[in-house]
């Protein structure tokens, strides 16, 4: 079993501004739950009693607030006051990290079985969890031999050209001595500390298999609670079943008449009657006036109000607080 985790908490969020204006990205609700709580889950499986937040300056002060609210597992928050990259924020904690501890990528949860990676992981200084892909294309494919060693990394190859098809899944197993021999400062894992480590046959790949679950981007937020609305999530669950989905938190107001479906609704946020949010985030006390259509991925800035007539599509992101006046964006010329 392991004890200690650390997880990369400290990215700015930017491609899923404006939500992470305010908020860290770690914090958005995933059907009501907020996502490093669905890693807590996941580590727990293990046995972690400990876990490490590897975070920026930027929401430093919400994670530590969030730190002290959470009784298990222990939370430590570490602070980045300069960008580190990957590596570098585990290496600043290795000071009270174990032999062995994971490593896990904030932004996304694969839901496989971490006890059959841990217990399948060769006795190696560094184990990269491997998942299966369709299309390589948009990813780094992970080469390893029959023993799990290994052996290259091809940057996303053409579908159907790549000798394999596992990729990294952002969750690594790892002991002390991978980092003790770097200086301290800025540091990648995919650039300097794996490429040495396979140069050196000392870092291995075990394939787990399992619902990924991603929020790096308005898409695989709103993707990831397309997975949970249809079952594929062990960690987590729509507290009632609806079709189409929704989760409005329970401080919103969603006004009679209003049509959401496929939307993420954040506490405070007000849908007047005859509103349309189809396929959209709307953030916290952000306002969406009667007559107004909000959808295709658009997120919309805690504060902020679309106001009657307005229509929003294509993965727009309005700014926290900002106001557009009635009709003001639309993509029919007037009748």
């Amino acid at each position: 079993m392991i004890r200690q985790a650390v997880l990369l908490v400290g990215g700015r969020g930017t491609r899923v501004w404006p939500l992470t204006e305010s908020m860290p990205k770690g914090l958005l609700p995933v059907a009501g739950v907020p996502f490093i709580e669905l890693q807590f889950r996941l580590l727990a499986e293990v046995g972690v009693e400990e876990v490490i937040l590897a975070v920026g300056t930027d929401h430093e002060s919400e994670w530590r607030e969030y730190a002290e609210s959470v009784a298990t597992p222990h939370v430590v928050v570490s602070v980045e006051r300069t960008r580190l990259d990957t590596a570098g924020p585990v290496a600043a904690a290795l000071d009270r990290l174990d032999e062995r501890f994971l490593v896990l990528n904030g932004d996304v949860v694969l839901e496989g079985q971490l006890t059959e990676f841990v217990a399948n992981a060769p006795d190696l200084p560094a184990v990269l969890a491997l998942v299966r892909v369709e299309d390589t294309s948009a990813y780094g494919v992970v080469v390893t031999s029959p023993e799990g060693v290994v052996e290259r990394f091809i940057e996303k190859p053409p579908a159907g050209t790549a000798p394999t098809d596992t990729v990294n899944a952002g969750m690594y197993l790892m002991k002390r001595e991978v980092l003790e021999g770097y200086p301290q400062g800025r540091l990648s894992f995919e650039r300097a500390v794996f490429p040495e480590l396979v140069e050196a046959g000392h870092l291995g790949g075990v394939v787990i298999e399992g619902v990924w679950l991603d929020i790096g981007t308005n898409e695989l937020y709103l993707d990831t609670h397309d997975a949970v609305a249809a079952g594929r999530s062990r960690l987590v669950q729509f507290p009632q079943k609806t079709e189409p989905w929704v989760w409005v938190d329970p401080t919103a107001t969603i006004g009679d008449g209003a049509e959401v479906s496929e939307a993420v609704v954040l506490a405070g946020a007000t849908v007047e009657a005859g509103a349309t949010v189809r396929r959209a985030v709307i953030g916290p006390g952000a306002r969406i006036e009667s007559g107004a259509i909000v959808g295709g991925a658009t997120l919309v800035g805690e504060g902020a109000v679309v106001s009657s007539g307005c229509e929003l599509d294509n993965g727009a992101r309005v700014a926290p607080g900002s106001v557009l006046p009635a009709g003001s964006i639309t993509f029919a010329p007037p009748e």
